[in-house]
């Protein structure tokens, strides 16, 4: 177990116990930003044997959103028998029968990602950790989908934890990127003295701590893909005329823009909802296809965002940038891990209220990290204990 024991001397202020994700490139990330070693990684969540864990008293996660998203195909919290096509919802069969078809007793089913919640329950319901943290997107509370959250807290409550939730934008909170998630808190009972609220937006954004000064060329728009905007075939008239007039200006280098960040999809045209707000970020924010991707119009040129803004749009910074390109990971799978990430900045605010309220939940912390991305939660965690170490909270 040395290698455990190395991966708890590189944190401060806290313990890595263990990370979880499947993903290989994004467990590169991890290790590089973290400086920790890929044998941590518990891999296939699961495949995880919940009774054989080495102790921690702290989990956090985000089970993948891709079947919550409105961006996603939606199928929520859903497993099918493989047997008899039978389809249902986890969570709605008690956790002692969950794992059998309620129709033919099968166990030979095929399960959703989001479904993948149903696992992060389980092993905290072997290991019953002292507090908890959890984020997904908004729409799990949504009409279509808030059923199934409802019976996620309420299995969370049986198991002996209070449970707070709220959806937070990190616009709110230090980083400029319309980001609406859904964050729930848990806190064992016996543990929870009530004190606990959601922190109070701070509203301080400043693009230039997230703006590259001189980004490479190869981030700026093509005239063929200025053709491209232009050649749309609008399904909206919305955007028309404001992307028409736009991007003519650039094609014809008469652009007096300053600064203005939207995005663009081949079906809509170029988007403004904010000016001072990246539209939220997805897995395709760096890609081969012009469609979906944030664009910044600064000083009459458009361009994609580059690695570094967009991991600083997540809360990372320039040093996690340096440490992820160590290992050649490509531009695609940066842009993926960001849009896949969680802003550092509103799970650091979280924190902070956590500890000025119950700062005994923080004593000889032992993390345990689930669906873990390039590490948000860990990365909020120390900060936070630079800050404590610091006297500044």
């Amino acid at each position: 177990m040395e290698w455990l024991q190395r991966g708890r001397e590189m944190n401060k202020g806290y313990e890595l116990i263990n990370f979880c994700e499947f993903d290989k490139y994004a467990v590169k990330s991890y290790c590089a930003i973290h400086n920790v070693d890929e044998n941590l990684n518990l891999g296939d969540i699961t495949k995880i044997d919940e009774n054989n864990l080495p102790y921690f008293n702290f989990i956090c996660g985000g089970s993948p959103c891709q079947d919550f998203s409105v961006a996603g195909k939606q199928q929520g919290a859903r497993w099918t028998c493989q047997e008899c096509g039978e389809e249902y919802n986890p969570i709605t069969v008690h956790y002692s029968k969950r794992d059998c078809c309620p129709k033919c007793g099968s166990k030979n089913l095929d399960k959703t990602r989001s479904s993948l919640l149903v696992e992060w329950l389980r092993i905290i319901r072997a290991n019953k950790p002292n507090f908890g943290l959890y984020e997904n997107v908004k729409n799990i509370v949504g009409k279509k989908h808030k059923e199934t959250f409802n019976l996620f807290i309420k299995e969370l409550e049986e198991y002996g934890y209070n449970c707070y939730w709220k959806v937070l934008n990190a616009k709110d909170y230090g980083v400029p990127q319309n980001r609406e998630r859904v964050y729930v808190l848990i806190v064992k009972k016996e543990l929870d003295n009530n004190e606990f609220k959601f922190p109070k937006p701070i509203q301080y954004i400043n693009w230039n701590e997230i703006l590259e000064s001189n980004p490479n060329e190869s981030f700026y728009l093509t005239d063929s893909e200025i053709n491209k905007v232009l050649n749309t075939k609008f399904s909206k008239e919305t955007y028309k005329n404001n992307t028409l007039d736009i991007f003519n200006q650039l094609k014809n280098n008469s652009c007096n823009i300053d600064f203005l960040i939207g995005d663009y999809r081949y079906d809509e045209g170029f988007r403004v909802r904010d000016n001072n707000c990246s539209p939220c970020l997805n897995t395709k924010s760096i890609s081969t296809s012009l469609s979906g991707k944030p664009i910044i119009i600064k000083d009459g040129k458009a361009r994609n965002l580059t690695p570094l803004e967009l991991l600083k749009l997540m809360g990372f910074d320039s040093k996690d940038v340096e440490n992820v390109t160590k290992y050649n990971i490509t531009l695609n799978q940066i842009g993926k891990q960001a849009g896949n990430s969680i802003v550092v900045n509103v799970l650091y605010e979280i924190y902070k209220e956590i500890y000025k309220t119950m700062p005994y939940l923080f004593d000889d912390l032992k993390v345990s990290s689930y669906f873990s991305g390039i590490g948000a939660f860990e990365k909020a965690l120390d900060r936070l204990f630079e800050d404590i170490n610091k006297g500044e909270i």
